[in-house]
């Protein structure tokens, strides 16, 4: 689950632009050619975002009338923002999607004229279906249309499929990995395997009393 709120300063932008860059960046962190697109479909539900024009707005360097700037607000499950990776992933993704709107598509490699914060909330901090909702329970929920199908799409070789989410993960650079009946198992995020995990008995379930 991800909430991505892009302020924008120095560019005036109409409501389809505003749509245009909201649906950029919504395609750029949900389209993954390796990930089924039944947990794609379920990411974009999962994720929300908002772009607003503040009306006043206070930075150094050039006017913004020239250099137009971008803060982007991204919160996620804490357990996502602690791991760095995901950083190196979706701070690139987010400056490519928006500086593809703009007149100069490299100038915000060139310049730190787009913030992005990344900010984790911490567990039973996010809700959904009228409760407080842990990251498993999100990565559940995201996952849950693959899981049913009961595919397991065939891994590139070197690699295996995540059997939560689908994703292929590289075993020599596997870094949350699993044994269960003498088979091993990789997991593209500590989420995915606690599942893997819970699913199969291997560690209890979050408050569960036993």
């Amino acid at each position: 689950m991800m909430t991505i709120e892009v302020n924008v300063s120095g560019r005036t932008l109409t409501g389809e632009e505003e749509r245009d860059l909201a649906d950029n960046l919504l395609r750029a962190l949900t389209t993954e050619e390796s990930a089924p697109e039944s947990v794609l479909e379920s990411a974009r539900e999962f994720t929300h975002v908002l772009v607003t024009q503040p009306r006043a707005w206070a930075t150094g360097g050039p006017p913004t009338g020239t250099a137009p700037r971008y803060l982007v607000r991204l919160t996620v499950p804490r357990s996502w923002s602690n791991d760095r990776e995901f950083g190196n992933y979706v701070v690139p993704r987010i400056t490519e999607a928006i500086a593809a709107t703009e007149p100069d598509p490299t100038r915000l490699r060139r310049e730190p004229h787009c913030v992005v914060q990344i900010v984790g909330l911490r567990e039973h901090c996010l809700g959904t279906l009228g409760r407080a909702t842990t990251s498993t329970e999100i990565t559940r929920l995201m996952t849950r249309g693959f899981r049913d199908s009961g595919e397991l799409p065939d891994a590139p070789e070197g690699s295996t499929v995540d059997p939560v989410c689908g994703m292929p993960v590289e075993w020599s650079t596997a870094r949350y990995t699993i044994s269960h009946n003498g088979v091993d198992h990789a997991f593209c995020a500590p989420s995915c395997r606690k599942v893997y995990a819970e699913d199969h008995g291997l560690v209890r379930p979050a408050g569960d009393p036993r």
